[in-house]
């Protein structure tokens, strides 16, 4: 155990080297500035990309958030992740249904979509949480000042501060969702503590300490790790006698695991679901399949995280020099510092999976030591220059020193200015192509009442461009994700030949998002398949036609390849096509029926267009509407032919719109598109 003595003359060095600049007050109002500063920049635009979900651990959680509060079941089921934070997004989450269902947005509970993956019908869910994790990465500034305060006084907490502030990464992981940037919250007070327990070792520091180590098990597993700092100070006081006084660490050690099990209950209550689903992390890690980086000991990486990422060149030249300085004095916080990030690295080294984004709370340690580090530069600097000059000429390499991270960090946020691409095609798709009229992007699509606005499509040069006509599709949209390069290949130039009515730049310009490409396909009524021989219309709008085909049954929404033949039991793909010449003022169900040889109705599917995202009175005059009407025809259908018939009508009266045929009224509502045979035995058919 250090004497009291060493520790005094220790201190009374350290502060010597590190008097501080300017005054508390300044002190304290610059360290407000700072932190309100992290706090905007962490706040700003946390809508951004929505209702695309980028980060594939954000409905990762949603997901588990949205199925407690539906269920209104306390337990996740879900144990890849601690429970604390999972806890606090459901309960932000519950505030925000409450918001909600105050506004009209949401119904109730219930209602409350299952998944959340890839595109959420549910944004304001994830901009809410976001909000949360924002609000824990500002709240980690002031914890690291304290901890780097504690270290080498004011100057040094506010160099470290303004490091993470301005640290991309730390921004960047502070608009997800996620449990990294809670993990790395929580460690921050527990660092403080442990080096409390360096300079006093008292009791009720080693049970605060556990009881935050416990904090930040819970909020991700890997941040248990933090429990090496408290085991290095306790050594670091202790010396001789940490043996004699192991009974305090124990105290740590169950205040740590009191506190991590009173957060993450379930983990007793259905130890089953828990240890299923640790130990499939372990083996995922352990595998080397996928990461940012795969194979263990990837040695080079993690120095080039650390230099671009993490830490910055200057940020990690910093720490360098705060460590050497702690090191020459015999300093034994820099033991608990440097044990905290190195136990991280070595432990997550040795996986074959490795995500960077797990060593987030090694921030706040190495940002400590670079506090250190920036605090002794700035009072090198000092020595010998009269007062006030002094103070400009260390504001000054204050600034230089900052320069970097703070240009990074506004060029991040400049980047979440500008809607998303993804955002930005949405937006033109509203506001340029008419409802009704298809779109095929190779874009996921976002759940929600009624059809997507565009149909997914993996690659488009899969089928030929007079293929998408076919199935009435108006434009089709080419995604850089699908390349995997920003430069569009000559492959799509050559298959849509010609020049894209669009694009959005996305990644190419600097922005958020992949690049996107619009191309028209020349879409008319003469690529419909199946056209009646007469000029057939229904209410304002002509029946072009059909197109009538087996779907693919992995993707039947995207289109029929064309065919006439089928079996029982399968599913006949069917799109109507209507050109508007008169506008509706009501609201029409579509109706497609397979009839017998009697007349007799075998098969039918009678819907509101789009599923009721585009009812007959959103259709605009000279538009071609396409509607999907796919139906399944019964599997003891007898062999022959049948006739399709299509129609209009209104569910709440009955009543149809008039029905002519090159200008004469029809009796019935039923207009025959196309005709289809059955047959039991492949060779017939």
């Amino acid at each position: 155990m250090l004497s009291s003595e060493t520790k005094s003359v220790r201190g009374t060095r350290l502060a010597a080297r590190t008097q501080p600049i300017v005054g508390s007050k300044t002190v304290l109002a610059l360290l407000l500035l700072i932190t309100a500063l992290a706090a905007a920049l962490r706040l700003w635009r946390l809508d951004w990309a929505l209702p695309f979900v980028p980060h594939p651990d954000e409905p990762a959680i949603m997901n588990v958030v949205l199925r407690m509060l539906r269920n209104s079941d306390p337990n996740p089921h879900f144990f890849y992740y601690p429970s604390l934070w999972i806890y606090v997004q459901a309960l932000v989450g519950w505030a925000h249904l409450k918001w909600g269902m105050a506004q009209g947005i949401y119904m109730n509970a219930a209602q409350l979509p299952e998944t959340t993956d890839i595109a959420t019908s549910v944004p304001g869910f994830f901009a809410w949480g976001r909000a949360a994790s924002a609000l824990a990465g500002a709240a980690t500034v002031p914890l690291l000042y304290s901890a780097a305060r504690r270290v080498a006084g004011p100057v040094a907490g506010l160099v470290a501060a303004a490091l993470l502030t301005f640290n991309t990464y730390h921004l960047i992981h502070s608009h997800y969702l996620t449990t990294d940037v809670a993990a790395t919250l929580f460690t921050a007070p527990t660092l403080l503590v442990c080096l409390l327990i360096v300079e006093r070792g008292l009791w009720r520091d080693y049970l605060l300490a556990g009881a935050l180590a416990g904090l930040a098990a819970g909020a991700k597993h890997n941040a248990a790790i933090v429990a090496v700092a408290i085991t290095a100070a306790h050594a670091m006081h202790w010396r001789a006698r940490m043996v004699r006084e192991l009974p305090r660490l124990i105290v740590a050690a169950v205040a740590m695991i009191g506190i991590f099990l009173l957060t993450s209950p379930f983990i007793v209550l259905a130890f089953a679901e828990f240890w299923a689903d640790l130990r499939h992390q372990l083996g995922d890690y352990a595998a080397g399949a996928h990461g940012d980086v795969t194979g263990t000991w990837p040695v080079a990486a993690y120095v080039a995280f650390y230099r671009e990422q993490a830490l910055g060149l200057g940020g990690g030249l910093l720490a360098l020099w705060g460590t050497l300085q702690l090191v020459r004095r015999r300093d034994g916080r820099v033991v608990v510092l440097l044990g905290l990030v190195l136990a991280y690295v070595l432990v997550f080294m040795a996986q074959g999976n490795h995500w960077m984004r797990n060593l987030l709370p090694t921030q706040v340690p190495l940002f400590v030591l670079a506090g250190v580090g920036g605090a002794d530069v700035l009072h090198r600097v000092r020595v010998g220059l009269p007062r006030h000059a002094g103070t400009l000429f260390s504001a000054a390499l204050l600034l230089l020193l900052l320069a970097t991270p703070v240009a990074s960090a506004v060029q991040y946020t400049r980047r979440l200015g500008p809607a998303d691409s993804r955002v930005q095609a949405m937006q033109w798709i509203e506001t340029q192509v008419p409802p009704g009229v298809p779109v095929a992007a190779e874009l996921k699509a976002i759940p929600g009442a009624g059809a997507s606005r565009w149909t997914e499509v993996h690659y488009l040069p899969e089928h030929e461009l007079a293929w998408y006509r076919r199935q009435g599709y108006a434009y089709v949209i080419a995604s850089s994700d699908t390349w995997r390069q920003l430069t569009l290949p000559a492959e799509y130039t050559q298959w849509a030949g010609r020049e894209p009515v669009a694009e959005f730049a996305g990644a190419a310009a600097g922005l958020l998002g992949p690049r996107l490409v619009v191309y028209p396909t020349g879409v008319s009524p003469a690529d419909v398949t199946e056209r009646p021989a007469s000029i057939v219309k229904v209410g304002g709008a002509q029946l072009v036609g059909a197109t009538l085909g087996r779907p693919d049954l992995e993707a039947p929404e995207v289109g029929v390849d064309a065919q006439r033949r089928f079996k029982p039991g399968d599913v006949v793909g069917l799109r109507t096509f209507w050109q508007l010449d008169q506008p509706f003022t009501d609201d029409f169900f579509v109706f497609v029926h397979v009839l017998d040889a009697a007349g007799n109705t075998v098969a039918q599917r009678d819907t509101p267009p789009w599923q009721g995202r585009f009812p007959t009175s959103s259709w605009r005059s000279g538009t071609l509407v396409v509607d999907v009407n796919d139906l399944q025809l019964p599997p003891t259908l007898p062999p022959g032919t049948y006739t399709v018939v299509a129609g209009m009508f209104d569910p709440a009266t009955g009543t149809a719109p008039p029905v002519t045929v090159d200008g004469v009224p029809q009796g019935s509502n039923a207009v025959s598109i196309a005709s289809l045979s059955v047959a039991t035995d492949h060779n017939e058919r």
